[in-house]
C-alpha cells in the first residue's frame, strides 16, 4: 500500500494541486487527510471538491471543527478566528455538509490518523517522550496498528518506538514496530523560507518506509486570492519568530545526534 499523506491543507488550493500531483505521478493508491481542511486560506469549497474527487480520505482538524462551532474559541489566535468568519460564510451546504461527517479518526489497515494527537485536536505534539507515549497506547487504541499519522504542527516529523526521532528526509526506512508520521503542512508553511512551500510524505507499508517532500507552487496565486479576501500573508506563510526557530533548530540537532549513535 502506498498512501499519499497530507495534512493542514488550510483551504490553499494551489498548494494542494501540486502535492495531488506530485504524489500521483508517484503512484499513490490512495490519499490520508490528518484534518485542517480549511481555515486561513480562501478556498475551502474548492479545496473540500478536489478532495472529494480524488477519494481522499479524511479527519476533522481543529479549524475544521472550529468552523463548525465544535470547538471553542479560546485556544485560537486572531487571525484563526477572523479567517473562520470568512470561511464559514464562504462554505457551500455540500462542503459545510462535509465537513460535518469527518470523524476524528480513522484507521486504514495498520494506519492510525488523528489531527493533534490520540487525545486531543488540539494537542501539538512535538517532544520525543510524548510521541514515544503516544506510540505506547496506539495498540490499546487500535489493535493491529503500527503506525501513527498526525498533523497540527506543520512540521515534517518522524519518529521510531524503537530508534527514537529519524530525520524527515526524502526517503526514510522504517525500522522496528511502531512509527509517528507527520508529512507537515500542505497550506500554510511554518518554516523560515525565502519561498513557502507544499509539504507531504508518501508511507509505503509494504517496504516499511516514508518520504517527506517540500514541493514548490503557485504561490502567487494563493497570494491573490487572500488579497481579494482581505487577509494577510501569514495565512498562507508564517514563519517562527526567533525563539521558536531556536527550539526546532536545538530540536534537529537533538535528532540527528541520536540517529548518529
Amino acid at each position: 500500500m502506498r498512501v499519499g499523506l497530507l495534512s493542514d491543507v488550510h483551504a490553499n488550493l494551489s498548494a494542494l494541486l501540486a502535492v495531488l500531483h506530485f504524489l500521483e505521478e508517484r503512484g499513490v493508491d490512495r490519499f490520508l487527510v490528518a484534518g485542517d481542511i480549511v481555515g486561513y486560506g480562501g478556498q475551502p469549497n474548492e479545496c473540500i471538491e478536489k478532495l472529494v474527487e480524488v477519494n481522499a480520505q479524511c479527519v476533522a482538524g481543529n479549524h475544521d471543527l472550529f468552523v463548525l462551532d465544535t470547538l471553542p474559541p479560546t485556544k485560537f489566535p486572531a487571525i484563526a478566528r477572523r479567517s473562520a468568519e470568512l470561511t464559514r460564510s464562504l462554505l457551500s451546504a455540500d462542503a459545510r455538509s462535509f465537513l460535518a461527517l469527518l470523524p476524528l479518526s480513522l484507521r486504514l489497515q495498520n494506519v492510525f490518523m488523528t489531527h493533534g494527537s490520540i487525545d486531543s485536536p488540539e494537542e501539538y505534539v512535538m517532544t520525543k517522550s510524548r510521541a514515544f507515549e503516544l506510540l505506547s497506547q496506539l495498540p490499546k487504541v487500535a489493535s493491529g496498528t503500527d503506525t501513527l499519522v498526525l498533523g497540527h504542527t506543520h512540521h515534517q516529523w518522524c519518529v521510531s518506538a524503537d530508534h527514537g526521532p529519524l530525520r524527515a528526509r526524502h526517503r526514510v526506512q522504517l525500522p522496528g514496530t511502531g512509527v509517528l508520521i507527520n508529512p507537515g503542512s500542505v497550506g500554510q508553511s511554518r518554516e523560515r523560507e525565502r519561498r513557502p512551500r507544499a509539504r507531504c510524505a508518501l508511507y509505503d507499508s509494504s517496504s516499511s518506509y516514508a518520504s517527506f517532500f517540500r514541493i514548490d507552487y503557485d504561490v502567487e496565486s494563493s497570494l491573490d486570492v487572500l488579497r481579494r479576501l482581505s487577509l494577510p500573508n501569514t495565512c498562507l506563510h508564517s514563519p517562527p519568530l526567533l525563539r521558536r526557530q531556536l527550539v526546532g533548530l536545538t530540536r534537529r540537532l537533538q535528532t540527528r545526534l541520536h540517529a548518529s549513535r
